[in-house]
């Protein structure tokens, strides 16, 4: 199509002569054609037209600039939709085959067949023992997160929803802040947790620890329950190497996931809290959950705060009332979605929700469908200058990207690898020549044994700098933070725009060209893969900043395989990197082959709605301008169909300034404005959530 060509940019043909061959090619579309001895490629080139740029100039004068930068990015989406269906998964497997599920915070430390790999660790800031009433440290009660924690086990089914499987796990939930539960006003924060070990929630989620002390009205309990399989949660078939895969793992669904909470808030609700509200026993440790009750503590110990709930009890009078408890759910990311469907499917036990950065639109089946491009122009919108970037960086990226990507020769890849980069600006290299892999090596740093030796290590090095750019985007926190690296070291303040300075900023590295391109994508690496600033060189084969164990035993890959099938891809055009298609037939074949499995495409829409949420009540959900995954989360601007509606308290929080669920962590004095009134927005809502729950429930009357 010449006019769209025109209107995107420009394109350029080149015909290359090859070394005469008999062997037949396959097209990307799946068509088989003669042999032939010249190979054509395209190379399109986006020209902004002067006319647009003028009219951009003239909304932002007038709409201002903060709103600019919302819609500049949206258009940038919208503009290319109709190319940007053509392209990939984020990848997560290396070499020739198609990577795996779209990037998780959690990849270095989530569950595996083979064991668990490195816990997940996060270390709180050193303020988090403060009273946030108060503002001082001194003479509080609270402590460290864990240490206000007791970790309790749950025996629940295997399998919730049929009688033929009679297998039960141990869930592992840490039962916290008792000293804030209140058994006349009744009301639990319960986190959804998500694809990792439950402990790095406990730290992290500094929001519910922060709101249920804010004042009387928001005091409440909290709960932290672990995922199923992931963790210490793991049934015993998971281990039994004995099972296929496919059987080992056949229980691991985000609807078990939602029943096991569903479950556990009943049990909290009638077990734990009553016990604690009937018995007066209070602080974390008085309680021991046996047959016998025995707390394990004397009375006179009991006593020693003077705030124990015998005492609350004594002065209020009342009894605890489980059908008075208000349950609000929190969860960020992966856990915003469960978060957000416990909301949905169990209305009855949730009385509202709080989801941080949660993805819920990027499923199959969506009207209209999810733009597989999403996600990748998210992260090229923090290499932009209206990310907060350098005004280079967005442009230096691309070149060093297509640089690297150009040598590869397209021969010596297997022939998989080679349709994913079809239509790609690779050039012909004889496969004899290895001046190139050379530099390459040189100019990415690589240690010896990590040296490329083919195109197909090129294009491991390509995966491996991209997940740089995913992760830092995900992590561009406005302070210094080791979430992103699971506290095995910390990253900078705002880390990818850090990342995004020296050589990428510099005019006069694309001038440079060649090695010097490549070699500025590496300083970007750097900032992400050499934390500890301890590394000579860089080991492209070992997966991520920290240890893990091999791709192929990745659960979240299962759980993309067989329900949370979220299409994602890249083109090279509205994203910085280079043409990653989605093909849907290829993610089939893999998930089978992996798993052995085949994928529940749009299951995930047929059973929680996707868009269709206007039945729905007491949600919020947050999301940032700088986290890659917002584009595919509840907004203003992704709410096509009008699902925002204040007097059902379904509202969007947007942080110009936030990245993957900012407004979870632990609140600093440094906050900016528009994270400090996001906080208070959700404590507004929590409030009222609570207050309704409790009026329907005015009796003070205990359920005996």
């Amino acid at each position: 199509d010449v006019s769209h060509a025109l209107f995107l940019g420009r394109t350029t043909i080149s015909i290359t002569r090859r070394p005469k061959t008999n062997n037949t090619i396959t097209s990307s579309r799946g068509d088989v054609m003669p042999p032939t001895r010249y190979r054509v490629t395209t190379r399109q080139t986006r020209v902004r037209h002067p006319s647009r740029v003028a009219a951009w100039l003239v909304i932002c004068l007038m709409l201002g600039f903060g709103v600019a930068v919302v819609d500049a990015r949206v258009s940038k989406l919208d503009t290319h939709h109709s190319s940007s269906n053509l392209d990939p998964p984020s990848l997560v497997r290396r070499h020739t085959k198609p990577r795996h599920a779209p990037p998780t915070p959690f990849r270095h430390c989530g569950g595996t067949l083979g064991g668990t790999k490195q816990p997940c660790v996060y270390h709180p800031p050193a303020h988090t023992s403060v009273d946030v009433n108060t503002g001082t440290a001194e003479g509080t009660s609270k402590g460290p997160p864990m240490t206000r924690c007791e970790l309790r086990l749950l025996e629940q089914p295997l399998d919730h929803f049929s009688f033929g499987n009679t297998e039960t796990f141990q869930q592992r939930y840490f039962l916290c802040a008792l000293d804030q539960f209140a058994p006349h006003k009744p009301a639990l924060y319960f986190y959804t947790g998500n694809e990792a070990n439950v402990e790095l929630y406990v730290n992290a989620t500094g929001v519910m620890w922060e709101t249920s002390q804010f004042n009387p009205e928001l005091n409440a309990a909290l709960v932290f329950a672990e995922h199923r399989y992931y963790g210490g949660s793991r049934p015993k078939s998971m281990d039994d190497s004995s099972l296929s895969k496919k059987q080992r793992l056949a229980f691991l669904t985000s609807e078990q996931a939602l029943a096991d909470y569903a479950v556990l808030i009943r049990h909290v609700r009638e077990v734990d809290l009553r016990r604690v509200g009937d018995t007066g026993i209070g602080r974390v440790g008085d309680y021991n959950d046996s047959d016998n009750g025995d707390t394990g503590k004397d009375g006179a110990d009991e006593t020693e705060t003077g705030n124990t709930f015998a005492e609350r009890k004594h002065r209020t009078g009342n009894k605890y009332n489980p059908e008075k408890l208000a349950v609000i759910v929190f969860g960020g990311s992966y856990g915003g979605i469960l978060s957000t469907w416990m909301r949905l499917k169990y209305p009855h036990l949730v009385d509202g929700a709080v989801a941080g950065s949660a993805p819920v639109w990027s499923f199959m089946g969506e009207v209209p469908s999810v733009n597989p491009n999403t996600f990748a122009s998210g992260v090229t919108f923090d290499a932009s200058a209206w990310g907060g970037s350098g005004a280079l960086c967005e442009g230096t990226v691309r070149a060093g990207f297509a640089e690297l990507i150009g040598r590869i020769d397209d021969e010596s890849l297997s022939e998989e690898s080679s349709q994913v980069l079809t239509g790609t600006n690779t050039r012909y290299r004889e496969p004899s020549v290895t001046d190139s892999y050379d530099s390459v090596t040189k100019a990415l740093r690589l240690c010896p044994a990590s040296a490329i030796k083919n195109s197909q290590d090129i294009l491991t090095a390509a995966y491996w700098l991209q997940d740089s750019f995913d992760y830092l985007a995900m992590g561009n926190f406005p302070y210094p933070d080791s979430y992103i690296l699971m506290g095995d070291g910390e990253l900078p303040a705002f880390p990818f725009r850090k990342a995004c300075g020296g050589e990428l900023s510099d005019p006069a590295t694309k001038r440079k060209g060649g090695s010097a391109l490549i070699a500025a994508l590496a300083d970007f690496a750097d900032v992400y893969y050499n934390y500890s600033r301890d590394l000579k060189c860089f080991e492209i084969n070992s997966g991520g900043p920290n240890s893990e164990t091999a791709e192929d035993t990745n659960l979240w890959d299962w759980q993309f395989c067989t329900e949370m099938f979220m299409p994602s891809a890249r083109d090279g055009v509205v994203d910085m990197f280079w043409r990653q298609p989605w093909n849907l037939t290829e993610q089939i074949a893999r998930c089978y082959n992996e798993w052995g499995v085949v994928p529940k495409q749009t299951w995930a829409n047929t059973l929680f709605g996707g868009r269709r949420l206007h039945s729905a009540s007491n949600i919020v959900w947050s999301n940032g301008a700088l986290d890659p995954w917002s584009g595919l989360g509840v907004s203003h601007t992704t709410d096509f169909d009008g699902v925002l509606n204040p007097e059902r308290s379904l509202e969007a929080i947007w942080l110009q300034n936030g990245a993957h669920h900012l407004d979870f962590f632990w609140s600093r004095e440094d906050d900016d404005d528009e994270l400090v009134h996001a906080r208070a927005t959700e404590r507004e809502l929590i409030t009222r959530w609570i207050k309704k729950k409790h009026s329907r429930h005015g009796s003070n009357v205990a359920v005996e």
